[in-house]
């Protein structure tokens, strides 16, 4: 690794609780990249901290582990990121801006679907997406503080009820968007399950999720009511 090198204790990963907003703060970007070369210096650092989250775990990963696998001196991680929490936080971001635009794919072609083709298409997308973002089961179980932004997770659940509605016009806006809360809380429990199971489970599992969210959508959708 070029640049300084890593001391046992790094900068930013301290055990101790701060005060919840010093904390928020600490754990923000330092520093937001405005030209395209800091971009793309920002895109590789968070390559390389995927790829050694997806092969360690997120609490055995190190800011050093990162910066070696980027091949850039530590000091150039810990200017755009103080420490692993916003990082992970930053990945995070990333990956649930992926998943919107597969929604918004979904969105262009739930018209006309059944229900039961809508939710083994979108779990079919789902367990594609997880296959492509290896870090994506392995920042689970990362701490509360690294969740993808509010904002983020309420524009996912708008998309999905768009899914909804336009699989099923008659359901209500109001409903959709409980439906599809519900729906994103199931395949989050999907993705966990299929996250520790064995190969030869996972293609189980996922049909049973598929029976089960299936099941919840008809149910609700074709009551009265809101």
């Amino acid at each position: 690794m070029r640049g300084a090198s890593c001391s046992k204790s790094e900068p930013g990963s301290s055990s101790g609780k701060a005060h919840p907003v010093k904390q928020r703060l600490r754990d923000k970007p330092r520093r937001i990249p405005r030209q395209e070369r800091g971009e793309r210096r920002v895109a590789q650092l968070l390559d390389a901290a995927a790829a050694v989250i997806a092969a360690t775990g997120y609490d055995a990963a190190t800011m050093c582990a990162i910066a070696e696998r980027a091949e850039a001196p530590i000091g150039s991680l810990y200017q755009f990121f103080p420490n692993k929490t916003a990082i992970a936080h930053a990945l995070r971001t990333k990956f649930g801006g992926d998943y919107e635009g597969l929604l918004l794919e979904m969105e262009v072609e739930a018209s006309g679907l059944s229900l039961e083709r809508l939710v083994a298409r979108l779990l079919k997308r789902t367990i594609s997406f997880v296959e492509d973002h290896p870090a994506f089961l392995a920042l689970l179980d990362a701490p509360a503080s690294t969740r993808s932004p509010a904002s983020l997770r309420g524009t996912l659940r708008m998309r999905l009820a768009r899914c909804l509605s336009a699989a099923h016009p008659g359901v209500r806006e109001k409903r959709a968007l409980r439906l599809a809360t519900v729906t994103l809380q199931m395949i989050k429990g999907l993705n966990q399950l299929y996250g520790e199971a064995s190969p030869a489970e996972r293609k189980r599992i996922v049909e049973e999720y598929s029976v089960a969210i299936s099941s919840y959508l008809r149910a609700r959708m074709t009551r009265n009511g809101v």
